[in-house]
């Protein structure tokens, strides 16, 4: 049981209205009712917001998976009042793919709202679970750069500048410990929910979720009937990422606001990260990378490698 959907005690009065509660926030000491949580959730949000130095004219690509996280932000920030445009990278992951799609494709048919879908097979010429099959590599890790880098191209394909992604507190706060337990200190530095852009293909990036958790999420999409597709990747299990999550998440349910502590001490002690020129280009793809040919296209020519060497020579050919 989250923590949000725990019982509360008879006669339990809303911390903002005094009316009868619903809804238990341990982590913030308080209890709201619905139409309260509503008001906290999208203040959160637009606190967050306010730390990010986004001109409130540009639309923002908001990259939406039919989760819960990626279904939130996108109406949080529609409800705030931001222009947004939605974009979804289909990974050609069987039956998975299809309904996350169709489950963004509701919302925004009952919203109003535009998106457009990509298929990470035309973008990129591999789903990827025929990345998983050629390579070794932990497929949440590849999974993880390509999404990034397709998303770079796509954003300014869109013909945008500002893309928002939906990781929430739970999310931000596990990989700031896994950095730490690992001694990452080159991801330490960079970790915090704005980043400017740093090389003319670059977007700028933005978490606005960062301030609340993946129960409060949860309670939000209840409340305003969002729909999203509950189950996780099937090609996630066992990401190391949702083991820092699971640690945390028992020291929040022994002292709730451990999570939030946790991250916002370390966020409030940074200044806000500004633009860097250590990016050089790719020489293949033009897109920004370290050094002179990016992680992706490495990544897709040793895919290209690999099936030039299975693929049998064609007639008239002998043995090279």
């Amino acid at each position: 049981m989250s923590h949000e959907t725990r019982r509360l005690p008879r006669g339990a009065k809303c911390t903002r209205c005094r009316e009868q509660a619903t809804i238990a926030l341990p982590s913030h000491h308080a209890n709201f009712c619905e139409d309260c949580f509503r008001f906290f959730f999208r203040r959160s949000v637009q606190r967050a917001m306010k730390k990010f130095p986004v001109d409130p004219r540009e639309t923002i690509l908001v990259a939406v998976s039919g989760g819960k996280d990626s279904l939130a932000a996108w109406a949080v920030l529609q409800d705030l009042g931001w222009k947004t445009k939605g974009i979804h990278v289909d990974l050609g992951i069987e039956g998975f793919s299809e309904a996350s799609a169709a489950a963004i494709d509701a919302f925004a048919a009952r919203r109003g709202l535009s998106w457009v879908r990509y298929s990470l097979k035309e973008v990129f010429g591999y789903t990827i679970p025929e990345i998983q099959k050629r390579t070794r590599r932990k497929i949440c890790s590849v999974c993880g750069t390509v999404k990034r880098q397709v998303l770079n191209r796509l954003t300014f394909q869109e013909e945008c500048r500002v893309v928002a992604t939906g990781h929430n507190l739970d999310d931000e706060a596990g990989r700031l410990l896994g950095n730490l337990v690992r001694n990452r200190r080159e991801y330490i530095e960079k970790q915090y929910p704005y980043l400017p852009s740093s090389h003319p293909r670059l977007p700028v990036k933005i978490k606005p979720l960062y301030r609340v958790s993946a129960d409060e999420i949860r309670t939000f999409c209840r409340v305003e009937g969002i729909e999203y597709l509950a189950d996780s990747c099937p090609l996630s299990r066992g990401a190391t990422s949702h083991t820092f999550q699971e640690v945390l998440q028992f020291l929040e349910k022994k002292m709730p606001g451990t999570k939030r502590d946790f991250l916002f001490s370390y966020l409030e002690s940074k200044e806000p990260p500004k633009p860097v020129d250590d990016f050089g280009t790719c020489d293949q793809c033009g897109q920004p990378c370290y050094g002179t040919r990016c992680s992706v296209c490495n990544l897709l020519n040793q895919l290209r490698e690999k099936d030039a060497a299975r693929r049998p020579p064609s007639d008239g050919e002998g043995p090279r």
